[in-house]
């Protein structure tokens, strides 16, 4: 559980842009450099021992990319600037990790991948791959620092004949949670299934690592799930409490379509 929930390493990019450029326009183009280099700053040396610290210039660092992105959609030539901003911003939004910002984390996200979706073919595959992950990666997050289930899971018995209204209730908070979650690893997987990710050594590492980390938090705490509730409908006899959940319930709520991509085995 404590690789899943302190594990998550974002593989920050950062795009030198080129070619022929006005003043302006190199300007633009340093100032998005010294952002993803800052982000990258905050992430590795601040965050790590001043989260509370990192957490607030993380916010000031997303609300400047998002500003700069706001400004440059407007301009088709600038859209792939706007983008890479974008994911700057949802990047420093989530690893912020203020519940205020949830909702600018999506704005910047939903944002960020309109663009990418305007510009088919010619959008930048790395920022736009990212942005796709963003939100499922941090809702796992989240979900993980909220619940830790395997631990809820240790503290139910029903190979005792007994079910308390605790242990009733730690089964259901659990069964949420794997609802939950379930949908955020399905995003995971339907995303893996763009090829472009076999062309970026890089960021087919970082979603496979990941990829494979979300599985199987999620496949092993499952398995344990069934196993505590087909021990509850062997073990719990007479008057006992209802469950609310069957074992085919269980294995169903298992079950993961599609999984991680062949590229990453």
């Amino acid at each position: 559980m404590e690789t899943f929930k302190n594990r998550w390493v974002i593989g920050v990019i950062v795009f030198f842009l080129a070619g022929c450029a006005t003043l302006k326009d190199v300007q633009r183009a340093s100032d998005l450099i010294r952002t993803d280099n800052e982000l990258t700053r905050l992430l590795v040396e601040v965050r790590p021992n001043d989260q509370t610290g990192a957490a607030i210039y993380l916010s000031g660092l997303a609300t400047h990319a998002k500003s700069q992105a706001d400004a440059l959609k407007a301009d088709p030539d600038k859209i792939p600037e706007a983008i890479a901003y974008y994911r700057i911003a949802a990047t420093a939004y989530w690893r912020s990790g203020r519940p205020d910002v949830i909702g600018d984390l999506f704005e910047v996200t939903d944002d960020g991948t309109k663009l990418c979706a305007d510009l088919g073919k010619n959008a930048p595959d790395r920022d736009c791959l990212f942005l796709q992950l963003v939100i499922p990666f941090a809702g796992l997050e989240s979900n993980a620092k909220s619940s830790d289930l395997s631990s809820l899971l240790k503290g139910v018995n029903f190979n005792d004949g007994n079910a308390t209204p605790h242990e009733i209730a730690t089964m259901e908070k659990i069964r949420e949670s794997f609802i939950q979650v379930r949908p955020l690893i399905q995003k995971i997987f339907s995303v893996g299934e763009d090829n472009r990710f076999l062309s970026h050594p890089g960021m087919r590492e970082y979603y496979c690592e990941n990829a494979k980390k979300a599985f199987n938090y999620y496949d092993s705490t499952a398995a344990t799930f069934v196993t505590k509730v087909k021990e509850f409908h062997e073990n719990v006899t007479g008057s006992k409490p209802a469950l609310g959940t069957t074992i085919d319930e269980a294995r169903e709520l298992r079950k993961l379509k599609g999984g991680v991509p062949s590229f990453c085995q």
